[in-house]
């Protein structure tokens, strides 16, 4: 009965409270004390959008395409994996606008390259304005190793500013080290590691079959136009583009 009564007394004494406060403290009367809210009064505060802005988290606007869609007068120089590349590879270069001319330097090396000056000749004759390399193949088992290493290194050299990549040969063993030399050099925007994929093999064993081609090329094409240093307008060619290029044919080199 006793918590009852003072139970009674506290809910007796806060209604009182409220009563008082509503009658002595009137809201246009607030030198008596706390304001009650009236709401039939309040009116929206407008709010600083631009100040509000300062605080948000800057909004990432994605980057416009870095593809290159100008078209290229494109050398594709190499070995004789170069002369099996460049027929699916013209069609590419042909379906978006680009011209090709090929050098196929068959048994040819990065030491042969790099000891002549075959490849500025090349330049000088044709002015691309991009250059593909396939070199490689005839190296993949060669002991001094680090005069590859050089040789390679004056290549890129040879090509100055002139956007390029290497095509690295299609491994039918693990070779001595001449694709980490092209890794190390060109660096992962501009080496294509052509020796992860799983080829069809020609008679000797070495060279792929033509389907097989295709799809290296095709492959390539695609780290081409999408993740390599310098990508360019190479989408798929339609069924029935013809093989638009030129074609020249060195012979094997000699010590």
């Amino acid at each position: 009965m006793k918590h009852s009564l003072s139970a009674f007394a506290v809910i007796t004494g806060a209604l009182l409270c409220f009563a008082a406060f509503a009658r002595y403290c009137p809201a246009e009367e607030p030198e008596k004390g706390l304001r009650r809210i009236d709401l039939s009064a309040w009116e929206p505060v407008e709010v600083d959008t631009a100040a509000m802005k300062s605080f948000l988290p800057p909004v990432v606007v994605p980057e416009a395409d870095a593809r290159d869609t100008s078209s290229h007068r494109i050398l594709f120089v190499g070995d004789s994996m170069a002369g099996g590349l460049r027929h699916r590879m013209s069609q590419y270069a042909t379906a978006n606008g680009h011209t090709m001319e090929v050098v196929a330097w068959y048994s040819s090396s990065s030491k042969y390259w790099a000891k002549t000056d075959t490849l500025s000749a090349f330049i000088r004759k044709f002015k691309p304005t991009y250059i593909f390399l396939c070199i490689g193949s005839n190296e993949l088992f060669v002991r001094n190793i680090a005069e590859r290493d050089a040789a390679v290194g004056d290549m890129i050299q040879e090509m100055g500013d002139l956007p390029f990549i290497w095509i690295g040969p299609p491994n039918w063993k693990k070779d001595t080290g001449i694709n980490d030399i092209l890794l190390k050099h060109c660096g992962k925007k501009r080496y294509y590691p052509s020796l992860r994929l799983k080829y069809q093999r020609a008679s000797d064993g070495a060279h792929p079959t033509m389907s097989s081609y295709k799809t290296w090329a095709d492959s390539v094409s695609v780290w081409l136009r999408d993740s390599c240093a310098h990508p360019i307008r190479w989408e798929i060619p339609p069924k029935g583009t013809p093989e638009t290029h030129g074609f020249t044919r060195l012979s094997s080199p000699k010590d």
